[in-house]
């Protein structure tokens, strides 16, 4: 149940962000997209969620073209959770059903309250009113509520760029936790190699909308390319 592109090209505004994207993501692994800004991270996510349409190419998931699928089947099997939380007033609660309601899930709190438990966030959430929490906290119902609504991958956009470090660490945790304990595959944008390198099985590194690297952290720490180098040493 891998994820393909191949040869995908996109454009925004007569700007090619993406030129001839060829990779796979593998089942249940944990896939870090690195590299400078405007390299076409944060773009390449958005196609995987079929928020945006390729200009040429195609991408694929179980076999299945995304060209001939509606985008909300994509999204039902491929969840996002964007860089600054997207949460509505109301409750912790409120907002966890919503994503379940959305997908015509069953409303089972006892499964929600026993999916905080497990995932060490207190159940005395569920009736906190979001503008109580702090943003960190907030990022993690997120995740959560993406996470009840079953999807096999969960694409994040940088979910810990507006935390401090300790809020950060906290929401990295929750992220491996749930492609271990939930077996599912996560696709994650960040600008840090040190988040690369404590949680990814594979690294995918673009520059100028180029793959410039596609393989384990191990072969990226050692790569001898000069742009990823001079990355790699914050340059």
């Amino acid at each position: 149940m891998s994820i393909k592109l191949k040869s995908v090209n996109f454009s925004y505004e007569n700007h090619q962000v993406l030129k001839n994207v060829n990779i796979e993501f593998l089942p249940q692994k944990i896939h870090v997209l690195l590299g400078p800004s405007g390299g076409g991270k944060s773009s390449l996510l958005r196609l995987l969620n079929a928020l945006m349409d390729p200009n040429s190419g195609d991408i694929s998931y179980i076999n299945t073209v995304y060209s001939q699928t509606h985008p909300k089947d994509i999204r039902k099997k491929i969840g996002m959770v964007f860089q600054k939380p997207a949460l509505f007033d109301g409750t912790v609660y409120d907002n966890l059903i919503w994503s379940m309601k959305v997908q015509k899930l069953p409303i089972d709190k006892t499964k929600i309250e026993n999916m905080l438990s497990q995932l060490d966030i207190p159940t005395d959430y569920l009736d906190k009113e979001i503008e109580n929490l702090s943003v960190g906290e907030q990022q993690r119902i997120c995740i959560v509520r993406t996470l009840l609504a079953n999807p096999d991958v969960i694409l994040f956009d940088e979910p810990t760029s507006a935390l401090d470090p300790q809020r950060s660490k906290k929401v990295l945790e929750l992220i491996k936790q749930i492609n271990t304990q939930y077996q599912k595959t996560i696709i994650l944008v960040s600008h840090d190699i040190d988040t690369a390198i404590d949680i990814a099985d594979t690294v995918t590194f673009l520059h100028d909308g180029h793959v410039l690297f596609h393989g384990t952290k191990e072969h990226f720490l050692n790569s001898d390319n000069e742009i990823i180098t001079n990355f790699k040493h914050g340059k």
